[in-house]
């Protein structure tokens, strides 16, 4: 009966050994499986990671793309804004020129509408002074006629007063250069 005992004994020892060193296969199967998941959660965490610091240094690279390409934008803007200030400053400076000159093309306009005010009194005064000229040569020549006809009688009663001297006098045409001759 011990000895029948001893056997249900040992069987029961035996199938909860067996079933001990199955429940340990099963644990270790679920250790070696959730190892091997582990591992691959790692692996795939690893590759996440990388493509993580990829992408990273990629955003980095583009990031100091865009401050350089900011940085130049920002260069151009003062370049430009440089540029307009200058061309305001030209403009500017144009403009007073232009407006300088306009000045001074509107008084030379000025001076010359008094010169040209000026020259027709000139004008004016000498067409006066020829007419005033012309005139006084037409009362000189009828003075001068005048004087040679009273020339001419004084010296026809000359003549008559010298005929019985030894000369006569013969007068020309013009009174201004009387000839000698002899009886």
């Amino acid at each position: 009966m011990e000895k029948s005992e001893a056997e249900d004994h040992l069987c029961s020892l035996s199938r909860a050994a067996a079933q001990y060193k199955k429940i340990l296969e099963h644990e270790s199967f679920e250790k070696d499986a959730a190892h091997q998941e582990l591992m691959q959660q790692r692996k795939d965490a690893s590759v996440q990671l990388d493509a993580a610091q990829s992408r990273c240094s990629l955003l980095e690279k583009q990031l100091d793309y865009m401050r350089k390409m900011v940085s130049r934008a920002e260069r151009e803007k003062k370049m430009i804004l440089e540029k307009q200030v200058q061309l305001q400053k030209e403009e500017d400076q144009n403009w007073l020129e232009l407006h300088a000159k306009l000045e001074k093309l509107e008084m030379l306009e000025k001076e010359c509408l008094k010169l040209t005010a000026n020259q027709r009194i000139a004008e004016d005064k000498i067409k006066h002074l020829e007419e005033k000229l012309c005139e006084e040569e037409h009362q000189r020549e009828l003075i001068q006629d005048k004087t040679a006809q009273k020339a001419i009688l004084s010296v026809q009663n000359t003549l008559l007063f010298l005929k019985n001297d030894s000369f006569l006098v013969c007068i020309s045409d013009t009174v201004h250069q009387p000839q000698y001759c002899s009886k």
